[in-house]
């Protein structure tokens, strides 16, 4: 057995000594494989076949970043490639530094390992490559790299011009000029929080700003879709033509009346990038909303710096889609009444078939008709039903008799900026272990605005008598 040991040891001795040699004789290649006697601006410089991108780098002052101590890495167009360049980009002085510039990258990056190996790059006009395989971008790596004292050097059979970002590319377009117009004409007034001060946070952890704070404007595309200028982001963005626009925005006129065409726009713009052959026939907006996509319905397409552009001639929206059913969770308040403070329970419990469901119950309060407020931004005018559902008595609940809750929603039509309105929508009797929704009524809003509720107890300072709870509210429209 002892020389069984012994045997075993030294053969687990010979396999990783044999790994260290390996590890050891890679590294040594590694290091063999750099001309650590030449910087970038040399190597490009000796390549004949890279002289005019040689040239290029000289002339828009590249040359000193790239022969600096840092680490660069730098996809060289060959002559050939460069033959092909826009006049317009060769003869421009500023247009041709940004085009050196969108082929350097500060570090050195190693070729993909992998023919499927996805790697987004920063370049060093801001704007971002992505590589896939052996190809950076549109063009193709045509050798594995020669790396130098400070970086790696690449060429490519084809120029790589910068790209407009999604954003900047609808701006130029006249493929969608209503959209167009509309788009770049919608901003906001809003809190210029970076310089604005705060003086407080709200019991949801949000910040209170001291009176008169300073304010921008912004597009509110930007604050409520999508930023569409993110050079770090990647976006598949829809312009559709006029006709279409015009059609599409007119189905939505009943429900969001002067809102409509922000009602569709908003749902234009998809997270990620899909090309044409791996575009599916539904994908869904930032929002959630889903957009039915005809590949025959597309006019043309541009690949932006952070994403891509369709021009359609039709996007059929569903009805059902862009005026959905829609739930307020219990537990996601916006707030409290202000004056007073509740013993507030944020609950995760598992329903009569062992389910899991959050809630929130405000119990032993002590304050007659404590509420909890909730906010919906933008609900269409379209008949709801209502369901609700609040469940009491449940394992480790003390609330075990029936009690009595109300709903108030705020009447924007009655209400002034110094006299809020808020009508009685609905009673509610909430019985122990009742898992069910309670159909509450049906209810219309009067304007396209915040639709606020107040979830109120009894009149009454009694335990057990104005308590509250809520599952959720689930508002189901009435479409034709």
């Amino acid at each position: 057995m002892k020389k069984y040991i012994i045997n075993s040891f030294l053969m687990l001795t010979a396999v990783f000594g044999l790994n260290a040699c390996k590890n050891a004789m890679d590294e040594h290649i590694e290091v063999v494989n750099v001309d650590n006697t030449v910087d970038l601006v040399q190597k490009i410089a000796a390549q004949p076949n890279l002289s005019k991108f040689s040239e290029y780098i000289k002339s828009t002052g590249y040359d000193q970043l790239l022969s600096s101590s840092q680490n660069y890495t730098v996809w060289a167009p060959t002559n050939d490639a460069l033959a092909t360049l826009d006049a317009a980009i060769s003869s421009d002085a500023a247009k041709l530094k940004d085009f050196v510039a969108n082929h350097i990258a500060l570090t050195t990056i190693e070729a993909a390992k992998n023919p499927n190996d996805t790697t987004r790059v920063l370049l060093n006009n801001k704007k971002y490559a992505t590589i896939i395989g052996n190809k950076f971008e549109e063009a193709s790596i045509t050798d594995a790299g020669k790396f130098v004292k400070n970086g790696v050097l690449y060429t490519l059979d084809k120029p790589v011009p910068t790209k407009q970002n999604v954003w900047d590319y609808m701006l130029g377009s006249t493929d969608a000029a209503l959209q167009t117009s509309y788009i770049s004409n919608i901003s906001t007034m809003v809190i210029d929080s970076a310089n604005a001060t705060i003086i407080g946070y709200t019991s949801l952890g949000r910040p209170i700003f001291a009176p008169n704070p300073p304010m921008v404007s912004r597009n509110a595309y930007w604050t409520a879709v999508a930023d569409l200028r993110a050079e770090n982001q990647q976006y598949t963005f829809f312009m559709l033509q006029d006709a279409a626009f015009t059609s599409e925005a007119n189905k939505l006129s009943p429900y969001f009346l002067t809102g409509d065409k922000f009602a569709l726009v908003r749902d234009f713009t998809v997270k990620g990038l899909y090309t044409q052959d791996k575009l599916p026939d539904t994908l869904l907006s930032t929002r959630g909303v889903k957009i039915p996509v005809s590949k025959a319905a597309i006019v043309k397409s541009y690949r932006a710096s952070n994403g891509i552009v369709y021009v359609m001639s039709a996007l059929p929206f569903r009805l059902k889609d862009k005026v959905p059913v829609f739930k307020i969770e219990g537990e996601l308040p916006s707030g409290f009444r202000t004056d007073k403070t509740g013993n507030t329970l944020y609950r995760l419990k598992l329903d009569d078939k062992g389910l899991p469901y959050k809630d929130i119950e405000v119990y032993d309060h002590a304050f007659s008709e404590f509420y909890i407020e909730y906010l919906r931004s933008t609900v269409p005018i379209v008949k709801y039903k209502v369901y609700a559902r609040a469940i009491a008595g449940a394992a480790g609940d003390a609330q075990v008799a029936a009690f009595t809750q109300r709903y108030f929603i705020y009447n924007p039509i009655t209400s002034t900026p110094t006299a809020p309105v808020y009508d009685l929508f609905a009673t509610q009797v909430v019985n122990p272990l009742n898992y069910n929704e309670v159909l509450l009524g049906e209810f219309t809003p009067k304007a396209l605005s915040t639709l606020s509720i107040r979830l109120t107890a009894a009149a009454s300072t009694a335990k057990n008598v104005n308590t509250l709870i809520l599952d959720y509210l689930r508002f189901e429209p009435i479409l034709p």
